[in-house]
């Protein structure tokens, strides 16, 4: 004899109305774990969309400024955007930092060009390569993004990047700047803000 055969009419009537709302219950949680999986999927299209942006320019001569050999304003501002969103899902954090010169229409046309090239020199010199990038962001500043880094050691790469200028381009005036994620903002468009300002 089956537990079942052994139950009273009631007993079998309350057990069918378990199993009843155990279906309603099973079949609402297919539904929210399906609607999880849309979600998961859009994303991950979404990151796979932003990633072919961001990897298309390479080798392309938009990716790199000819002058500089760093990367163009376009393709720098991708890339920190990625490493923002990146940040943002696996909490880490970042810093960007605007180097600007500040007395280079003073000088003649060569002498610009030379201090431009050195700067970008100096810069590669500074930064952590592979982890950190670097982009010219306008005619007289230039714009580095620093990877995974705290904010201590983001303030000693900022302070190795003006000393090396100092020392290589000592007559020239520039002023740097520096955001770091999420300390200063968790908005990316504030952070620039901070330091273009």
């Amino acid at each position: 004899m089956s537990e079942y055969e052994k139950m009273t009419r009631e007993e079998l009537i309350a057990k069918i109305k378990e199993l009843e709302d155990e279906v309603v219950f099973l079949k609402s949680r297919q539904n929210e774990l399906e609607g999880l999986l849309n979600e998961y999927s859009e994303i991950v299209k979404k990151q796979f969309e932003a990633f072919d942006d961001f990897i298309k320019d390479l080798g392309t001569k938009r990716m790199v400024d000819p002058l500089t050999r760093v990367y163009s304003k376009e393709h720098i501002l991708k890339l920190i955007s990625y490493y923002h969103q990146k940040a943002f899902e696996e909490n880490f954090e970042y810093a960007i930092v605007m180097i600007k010169l500040l007395d280079i229409n003073s000088k003649e046309d060569f002498e610009k060009e030379q201090i431009i090239i050195t700067l970008g020199k100096v810069l590669r010199e500074a930064v952590r390569v592979p982890l950190d990038s670097i982009g010219r962001y306008s005619y007289d500043s230039f714009l580095v993004l620093l990877t995974e880094i705290t904010k201590e050691n983001a303030e000693t790469v900022k302070e190795r990047i003006a000393h090396l200028i100092e020392l290589k381009i000592p007559d020239v005036k520039f002023e740097i700047r520096m955001a770091v994620y999420p300390h200063d903002s968790t908005s990316l468009e504030e952070l620039l803000n901070i330091v273009k300002a």
